[in-house]
């Protein structure tokens, strides 16, 4: 078994990506992320399934850091999810692989009880040994190991290094871990303000307030077109109304009358005739004549 580890072991080293974090295992109990979509340069997630081929072998995985001699300054771990009681997880440096001027560092173990939320491992090779008691009842659960290498400080260069504010306050982590959707930082420092950074080209707030003065837009337009046709159809409205009242009074005049009716209106309507009256020539009146010889008697009517 050995042997066969130690050839998938040398296989492994050298067909994997210098850049990346190389992982060695003699066993498939344990897989890490498939998302192509998280930056998984100097860090890995390491999966630990429920269950173990034949129920009572340990499932172990060696990790090597990818950071260049100078720069390895060990690795960080913590547990992303609360384990089953039932497991127990191992993590120790491996034959060896203590850094230079470093102490080699006690094995530390993971379980339900553990209250430390992540370690430190000053060597640039782990290993990560996990058990599981097959006899205990409870709901197995997937336990999920955050392991990030960490490179020396100073962390000066900020398109290189990213340094967790709170967290491994010694040593720096791959600047592309940052804001990758997933917290290499225990903390998670790494994955804050990463939406607040403008965007390139046009920021959201810019298309935001365009869509909203285009719309402001429709409705000034539909508003000012609604009232123009309600307007030209009023107008015709009103001059139909106007021409239908003009026919009805001329109809009205033109009504034909006959008799007395009709030479009276001919009357009324007959064009007036201008008279010249010419100046009365003096009546000159006779001497009225008295017979004084005829008895004058009164008239009686």
């Amino acid at each position: 078994m050995r042997f066969i580890f130690f050839i998938v072991f040398i296989r492994t080293i050298l067909s994997s990506r210098y850049h990346d974090v190389i992982i060695g295992s003699d066993d498939d109990c344990w897989s890490n992320e498939k998302d192509n979509a998280i930056e998984k340069k100097y860090a890995t997630l390491v999966k630990f399934s429920p269950e173990i081929a034949y129920g009572k072998d340990n499932c172990s995985v060696h990790i090597i850091s990818p950071w260049l001699p100078h720069m390895q300054n060990g690795f960080g771990l913590f547990v992303s999810r609360e384990m089953d009681c039932s497991s127990t997880l191992i993590v120790d440096c491996l034959s060896d692989t203590t850094l230079i001027n470093r102490t080699k560092s006690l094995p530390v173990q993971f379980t339900c009880h553990t209250s430390q939320n992540k370690i430190e491992m000053p060597c640039n090779s782990i290993s990560l040994t996990f058990k599981r008691n097959i006899k205990v009842s409870e709901t197995k659960k997937t336990t999920l190991v955050q392991v990030i290498a960490l490179a020396k400080k100073p962390c000066i260069d900020d398109d290189i290094f990213f340094q967790c504010p709170t967290d491994y306050p010694d040593s720096c982590i791959d600047r592309k871990l940052k804001c990758n959707g997933r917290s290499e930082c225990p903390s998670g420092d790494d994955e804050l303000d990463c939406h607040r950074s403008p965007a390139k080209g046009i920021s959201i707030i810019v298309i935001f307030f365009i869509i909203l003065a285009f719309l402001f837009l429709i409705c000034v337009l539909s508003t000012v077109f609604i009232c123009c046709c309600c307007r030209a159809a009023f107008n015709r409205i009103m001059k139909r109304f106007r021409s239908q009242k003009e026919n009805k009074s001329h109809q009205k005049v033109n009504v034909t009358t006959t008799g007395e009716d009709a030479i009276l209106i001919k009357e009324l309507t007959a064009p007036t005739v201008t008279v010249e009256i010419l100046p009365q020539q003096q009546i000159v009146s006779a001497p009225l004549i008295i017979d004084s010889t005829k008895p004058i008697y009164p008239r009686l009517e």
